[in-house]
């Protein structure tokens, strides 16, 4: 990444960049380097061309082939190029191997796969950028926050990577936001806590809280604030995976007759979260929680574009709706059928018509479709 920019800086430009990150804001920067070098803010309205939605080899061939209007270089900006089919690609591959050297083609691709011929080729010719984050990710929050001018203690940035985890997106606008809200004093593990730990802490614990209530709106909020604070969903699915798995663990201690006392030292939990996790318990039946793991796990595979899922919402699927949308799906769907179906469990236990009065020993009979978060595995 360093290097890219680096030389995209110094005017050492290729006629050809496909960008691979999990990380947007390191494509956003390595595409702003590369188009300053390339095409002055003056000149952009006539040589800087941007290709949205589904890309067309063809199209995206002409448009590189086009001579630049009144400066040295055209800029061509292709945002998804795992779109592109194989037979779309043709074209494509015959300008790689003889491109327009007044023009610079810069490619994002969500998905790489270098066995197709296209990625192949352009890996074959050294102009496949995978951006991945520094191994050392401190010195990283330290450079991010010296070159946005806010101070830093070393516990803070501790603290903030503790939080945040290695999402680099975040831990840009992390420090952005504690930057402002620390003024002109250095920022501390205190303000971490207070402004950016407690946020996302908090708002997991309301996504717990609902679901274990069997309050659906509730829920559902909390999965919209998670998202709008740019939350890893895959990070929501493991805390939620968390959160079952202390709940099956009340079910085991009742089950083996464990004093409620010592339930805190057996669940590893303080002892206020003891009787939240007995409430939960008593929402969320035992074969509630198999089939919620279950399906927890089935959006995992979701988001990490599993191939063999089938029904619901499958990797292709989630790719046309965009990252951000996608990931918003698969969480509305997961909550929305674990809280309906604990629903439907206290409805045939003891006769029960709403949570969360049904028993810890009901039954949770069958998801609607395919299951909580839509998906079922392929054969």
């Amino acid at each position: 990444m360093d290097d890219l920019v680096a030389s995209a800086r110094a005017g050492r430009l290729d006629p050809v960049y496909v960008l691979s990150s999990e990380h947007p804001v390191l494509i956003e920067r390595a595409v702003a380097a590369i188009r300053d070098a390339a095409v002055p803010p003056a000149a952009r309205g006539f040589n800087y061309d941007v290709v949205e939605g589904k890309a067309s080899g063809q199209r995206i061939a002409a448009l590189a082939q086009t001579l630049p209007m009144m400066a040295q270089r055209r800029m061509i900006f292709v945002r998804e190029l795992g779109s592109m089919n194989a037979d779309d690609a043709e074209p494509l591959l015959s300008y790689l191997a003889s491109p327009n050297p007044s023009t610079v083609l810069v490619a994002v691709s969500s998905k790489v796969d270098k066995r197709q011929k296209l990625y192949a080729a352009v890996a074959k010719k050294g102009w496949l950028h995978t951006l991945a984050a520094p191994r050392q990710l401190a010195p990283w929050v330290q450079h991010e926050a010296a070159a946005a001018k806010v101070s830093i203690a070393p516990a803070a940035v501790t603290r903030l990577l503790d939080v945040v985890g290695a999402d680099l997106s975040r831990l840009t606008l992390a420090v952005a936001q504690l930057g402002l809200y620390a003024g002109d004093r250095a920022v501390t593990a205190d303000d971490v806590d207070d402004l950016i730990a407690d946020t996302r802490e908090r708002t997991v614990f309301e996504l717990t809280d609902a679901i274990g209530a069997g309050d659906l709106e509730d829920a559902l909020a909390a999965v919209a604030k998670l998202c709008d604070q740019r939350e890893s969903a895959v990070g929501v699915v493991v805390m939620l995976a968390r959160h079952l798995r202390q709940v099956a663990a009340v079910h085991s201690a009742l089950a083996a007759g464990v004093p409620r006392g010592q339930w805190g030292e057996r669940l590893g939990v303080p002892p206020f979260l003891v009787d939240k996790l007995a409430q939960h318990a008593r929402f969320l039946a035992p074969a509630v929680v198999h089939r919620a793991t279950a399906n927890l796990a089935a959006a995992d595979r979701a988001l990490k574009g599993d191939p063999t899922l089938t029904g619901g919402y499958t990797g292709p699927q989630l790719k046309v709706l965009g990252r951000e949308l996608g990931e918003r799906v698969v969480l509305e769907r997961l909550v929305t059928s674990v809280v309906e179906a604990a629903r439907e469990a206290a409805r045939h236990t003891r006769g029960a018509t709403s949570p969360p009065g049904g028993g810890a020993g009901g039954r949770a009979g069958g998801l609607p479709g395919s299951g909580a978060a839509g998906f079922r595995r392929g054969a």
